[in-house]
C-alpha cells in the first residue's frame, strides 16, 4: 500500500483511502530431525480497496506501477539467489 500512495503522489492523484488484504497459502513438508524441511507457498492472493474520485484507468495505472515497483513482490515473482554464510565462534562455514 505504500507503493500505491507513492505512485499516486507521483501522478498527483488523490486517494482518500486504501485497504489491502493478502491471502498467503503456505506449505511445509519434511522433518526437522531428518533435515528435510521444505517450506514454500502455493499461491498469494491480494485484494485492494481504493477510494478515489480519479478516473478508474488512472487508478489501474497506479496499481500496475505499485505492483511493478514493489521489491518484495518482485523478489517472489523473479526469484534471486541467496548467498548464505555462517560464522560460528569466529569460524566461517559454508552451507
Amino acid at each position: 500500500m505504500t507503493q500505491i500512495a507513492r505512485y499516486a503522489q507521483f501522478k498527483k492523484v488523490e486517494i482518500r483511502n486504501v485497504k489491502g488484504y493478502i491471502k498467503l497459502n503456505l506449505t511445509m513438508t519434511g522433518s526437522v530431525l531428518a533435515e528435510t524441511i521444505d517450506a514454500g507457498a502455493s499461491s498469494i492472493e491480494t485484494n485492494f480497496e481504493v477510494e478515489s474520485d480519479a478516473d478508474p484507468e488512472v487508478i489501474k495505472s497506479i496499481l500496475r506501477n505499485a505492483r511493478n515497483g514493489c521489491w518484495a513482490r518482485q523478489m517472489i515473482a523473479k526469484p534471486i539467489p541467496f548467498d548464505d554464510t555462517l560464522t560460528l565462534n569466529g569460524e566461517t562455514f559454508q552451507f
